[in-house]
């Protein structure tokens, strides 16, 4: 049953701990965004600062060459006027791409249980942990976000630990 959007305890119930998520929010058949989401004017991204910034993708290609320190200054320009930035030519491959977003939304489609095996303090490895974001102490508003997080050295490191249900 979807939550109350109007009640914090019941958003938290129903998101954290019967481990919905987001996800499962927007799956309910949400019609709006719960107030606890949604930000404060004054903290949201100021798209038009964005296009008088003229603020291009960052081209990741030139990193390893002479054109470095501006790339360099690419990035910490658009952090921090805008709050994020595109890159292009970053050398991850599309096939790559689309079998993560493949995965990730093979992993985020599994039901709550399935997925509560990878929470924070219940995984059964320290490099794999699922949850969303809710720290209403620490945030004026929510994430409107859930995440898988995996923590690896080497590919063969990362293939030992990776959930079993979607590999």
């Amino acid at each position: 049953m979807a939550p109350n959007l109007d009640d914090a305890n019941s958003i938290f119930e129903f998101v954290v701990k019967e481990g919905n998520g987001v996800k499962g929010m927007v799956d309910s058949g949400l019609s709006r965004v719960p107030q606890a989401y949604v930000q404060p004017e004054t903290e949201r991204i100021d798209k038009e600062n964005a296009i008088k910034l003229g603020l291009p993708p960052i081209d990741l290609s030139k990193l390893d060459g002479p054109g470095h320190d501006a790339v360099a200054e690419q990035i910490v320009r658009a952090a921090e006027t805008v709050g994020f930035f595109q890159v292009v030519n970053h050398g991850v491959s599309l096939q790559l791409l689309e079998s993560l977003k493949e995965t990730a939304h093979k992993f985020f489609s599994l039901p709550p249980q399935r997925k509560a095996v990878y929470r924070s303090p219940v995984s059964p490895t320290p490099l794999v942990k699922y949850g969303t974001s809710f720290m209403p102490e620490k945030e004026r508003a929510l994430e409107w976000k859930d995440y898988i997080l995996m923590q690896y050295t080497n590919d063969d490191e990362a293939l030992q630990h990776w959930p079993e249900v979607i590999k």
